[in-house]
């Protein structure tokens, strides 16, 4: 069952963008990463391309998410005002991989990796919603702590690090694809979504994303989207509480995951030895 978008879209789109800057590195390599140069230069190009990235959203008339580290709110307040100025909204990213004059209602784990209370924790702090599980490609209820979230899934062919990212100094040794090469996932996940009424969540980060030919290519993607028609372009805020709208009125009856799922190791991987 998929869920009924709203004025009958066909599908809902999200272009969520996680924003870290430096602290992968920082964080990472914690006894030598603030030498790194090269890392860090990289990684410090979201101050430089945020703004564009919002300028080029402005211009296709979307709002969207970006899941932002509490360490760069405090250290680069400039470019996450960008984001602000811009209307969109801004998700809980953890502190270091929350400070925004307004409480978060999501979450996009850092390295997309919960932990087995991170449900929990969020249930009990009054979050509406997760984004960082890949376990489903519709959205989906949580049960923790006595409470629900909606999960918003993600995939993660649909990051742009696994066709960009080359970061010899985090370990990450590719070969980049060109930009339409990578499109071609976007636009295929896109075209699946659109036929099958689904949910379409993109993850990009700005320094990898936020250069000039990758900025292009996906403008061109929203483009392809817009001319389409059909879609729903929301935050992940707004796909959530619509979700949650149409599991409360019974218009979509979600799957529903208990979490944890483990608390230790099964007996029988204990017993394997390896």
């Amino acid at each position: 069952m998929s869920v009924p978008w709203p004025d009958g879209a066909r599908c809902a789109v999200c272009i969520s963008w996680d924003v870290d800057a430096d602290s992968l590195v920082l964080h990472r390599l914690r006894d030598r990463g603030f030498q790194l140069y090269g890392g860090l230069s990289w990684l410090r190009y979201d101050e430089v391309a945020v703004p564009k990235i919002v300028e080029t959203l402005a211009r296709y008339g979307l709002t969207q998410t970006f899941c932002v580290t509490g360490w760069c709110i405090e250290r680069y307040p400039a470019m996450c005002e960008a984001i602000l100025a811009g209307g969109h909204e801004i998700a809980h990213h953890g502190y270091l991989h929350e400070a925004t004059g307004s409480r978060p209602t999501g979450w996009r784990a850092p390295y997309a990796s919960l932990s087995s209370r991170s449900a929990d924790f969020l249930v009990q702090q009054g979050f509406l919603y997760d984004s960082s599980l890949m376990n489903d490609s519709t959205p989906y209820v949580i049960q923790a702590a006595g409470g629900e979230l909606i999960e918003l899934p993600i995939d993660g062919t649909m990051s742009d690090w696994p066709h960009y990212a080359h970061v010899p100094d985090l370990g990450y040794l590719q070969s980049p694809k060109a930009p339409e090469a990578a499109m071609e996932v976007y636009r295929a996940e896109f075209d699946a979504a659109w036929e099958l009424g689904g949910l379409w969540i993109s993850i990009w980060h700005p320094h990898v994303s936020g250069r000039p030919a990758r900025l292009l290519a996906w403008a061109r993607l929203v483009e392809y989207m817009q001319e389409r028609g059909g879609v729903w372009f929301a935050t992940l805020d707004q796909i959530a509480r619509h979700v949650r709208t149409c599991v409360d009125d019974g218009s979509f009856e979600p799957r529903t995951v208990s979490l944890p799922w483990y608390e230790a190791p099964p007996v029988e991987f204990e017993r394997s030895g390896g």
